[in-house]
């Protein structure tokens, strides 16, 4: 058995892991807002809604990933010689290229997602509800334009 298979395929293991749970808790919108997993760009860190919709969106390839490492550590280990190493690596790289593609369709589903302000709509786009709150919304002091 060769150590640089095995240690290929434990990494593998590991990756399979932490993708495969980001996946899942991605997919039930369970994965909280962070700076240290999941997809972190400025537009998925924009709003817990952008960072919702990307991970619901790459979940399934977040999960997709996870499965092809961890075929790619069980039978890196399992196989003899260099079989194992090229499965392990194949694998990887097969993984790698899926994840990322899996990320760029999450990322773009996040920058979909309207940046709603309600100060800047308010009375005129439906942001208080009707034109008879326009003022609702304003800050004290501000002027608001009525609409008749």
């Amino acid at each position: 058995m060769n150590s640089v298979a095995v240690g290929i395929s434990v990494a593998d293991f590991v990756l399979a892991v932490a993708f495969g749970v980001t996946g899942v808790l991605g997919l039930m919108r369970r994965l909280p807002r962070n700076r240290f997993v999941g997809i972190r760009t400025p537009v998925t860190l924009r709003s817990d809604e952008t960072f919702a919709v990307a991970h619901v969106v790459a979940g399934p390839g977040l999960v997709g990933g996870a499965v092809i490492l961890a075929l790619a550590g069980v039978i890196g280990i399992g196989s003899a010689g260099g079989v194992g190493l090229a499965f392990a690596l194949v694998g990887l790289v097969a993984a790698l290229v899926i994840l990322g593609a899996a990320s760029s369709f999450g990322l773009r589903a996040a920058a979909r997602v309207p940046d709603w302000d309600q100060s800047d709509s308010c009375g005129t786009g439906g942001g208080c509800g009707s034109c008879a709150l326009s003022g609702a919304c304003a800050a004290p002091g501000a002027s608001s334009t009525s609409v008749s």
